[in-house]
């Protein structure tokens, strides 16, 4: 990628709400399927008793797979349409386009933005995980159970202290990062292949 144009300082606040734009929407999907697997599959883990354990054990690793597998789908996602954007910003600064995307360099590839996805859908889950372990309370333990489960009953069923829970956003993260290089690098092999066509193409007419 060529090196970057200078940012007028004024544009840097119209930069950051931008950026900010495209960061949330990048991780909604991320942060709904937490919700979604953590209210079906993984809260069965709440129920049963002592009993009971191996099935929630079993239960549990059957969520935690889904919820890493689903954070890898939506992680390349993420890295494929970066990469997309960064290519379509590129040609039209190319032809001195004015829009605020193309310009400011909105929603381009960069790896920062691998772990700050999934690091935003995790807002939530760190400001409830705060408050319940510095006050017990059913409204947080309840969140916690019902929509990041995949961060709340390992430790839960392991007996050890909650402030753990804090361990799991990076397995969470990490998973998103490195389908989010996957997704990149494999976008820009597919549009390397296509310039390499459109060169070859242009070639052929001379």
């Amino acid at each position: 990628m060529k090196n970057r144009e200078k940012i007028n300082s004024k544009d840097w606040g119209k930069k950051f709400l931008l950026e900010l734009k495209d960061l949330l929407i990048g991780a909604a999907f991320p942060f709904m399927l937490s919700i979604i697997l953590s209210s079906t599959v993984i809260s069965y883990t709440a129920y049963g008793s002592d009993d009971d354990m191996g099935l929630k054990i079993v239960v549990l690793l059957v969520g935690e797979v889904m919820v890493i597998a689903a954070t890898v789908i939506f992680g390349r996602q993420n890295g494929t349409t970066a990469y997309k954007k960064t290519v379509q910003n590129g040609n039209k600064r190319m032809v001195n386009a004015k829009d605020d995307v193309s310009r400011l360099y909105i929603g381009e590839y960069s790896l920062v933005k691998g772990v700050l996805i999934p690091l935003i859908s995790c807002i939530p889950f760190i400001i409830f995980q705060i408050i319940e372990g510095a006050y017990h309370n059913t409204v947080c333990e309840f969140a916690l159970m019902y929509a990041f489960g995949w961060a709340y009953f390992p430790f839960k069923l392991a007996g050890v202290s909650q402030w753990l829970n804090f361990i799991w956003l990076i397995p969470y993260a990490g998973a998103h990062f490195g389908a989010y290089i996957w997704g990149g690098k494999t976008e820009k092999k597919k549009q390397e292949q296509l310039a390499s066509a459109e060169e070859a193409k242009g070639k052929k007419k001379k």
